[in-house]
């Protein structure tokens, strides 16, 4: 009687442990995988990188001239039509670094200070190669209005000068990490193609067309933050 008794209590134990250890094997397997990006909706996103100035202002004036390089902060809001098509809006303000042929006028004109900034934005179209890759690259086009400025300042005066125009081309390579279901993050860059157009110093009478227009383009480089609501 006593052997059947272990005996019993052995069988007990050993199909307990059993189905332990197979509710152990299936549960992962059971359980909702992490949810996807969502399939449309509005997707927010920040970046900050790095630009590099080319081409020329005028015909007579290089980019150069005027900016070494800039800063630029973006901020994209956009629609999701499906996980690899966006449009939306974009806004961009780089804090411009001015040139030392720039800073060598600005002091042999006396001012105490010389400053630069960058203000671009229009539309961007972007399409998604891999939405649900752990990396996701995707390319973009898009277009725009750009206005460079110029600052000067001394103890008694300031004065703005700015260009401005139209951005016809931009065109966008990237890739996203996907943090999270609702959060992306990973590098880009950027290739701008514009012509300025007008001139503008509310300071001065230099106002007007630019007669001797030319192409000039930015590259920017950085790293870009998305959230999909």
């Amino acid at each position: 009687m006593r052997r059947l008794f272990v005996g019993l209590c052995l069988a007990v134990v050993v199909l307990s442990s059993g189905r332990a250890s197979a509710q152990q094997g299936v549960d992962p397997f059971l359980k909702s995988a992490p949810p996807g990006p969502p399939e449309s909706g509005v997707s927010i996103a920040l970046s900050v990188g790095y630009g590099i100035p080319m081409g020329s202002v005028s015909g007579s004036q290089s980019m150069s001239d005027l900016y070494s390089g800039a800063v630029p902060l973006q901020l994209d809001v956009g629609w999701r039509f499906t996980p690899n098509l966006y449009l939306g809006a974009f806004f961009q303000y780089s804090f411009a670094f001015i040139s030392s042929k720039q800073e060598a006028k600005c002091t042999l004109n006396g001012w105490t200070g010389c400053s630069g900034g960058v203000m671009q934005f229009g539309a961007d179209f972007v399409y998604t190669i891999l939405p649900y890759a752990t990396f996701a690259p995707y390319v973009g086009l898009g277009l725009g209005w750009e206005i460079a400025s110029l600052n000067y300042t001394s103890a008694s005066q300031s004065v703005s000068e700015s260009v401005s125009g139209f951005q016809f081309a931009r065109i966008i390579l990237g890739g996203d990490f996907r943090v999270g279901s609702a959060f992306r993050v990973g590098p880009f860059v950027n290739f701008s193609l514009g012509q300025f157009s007008s001139l503008s110093s509310p300071n001065t009478a230099a106002n007007g067309t630019i007669s001797n227009k030319a192409i000039h383009s930015w590259l920017q480089f950085g790293i870009k933050g998305t959230v999909d609501l």
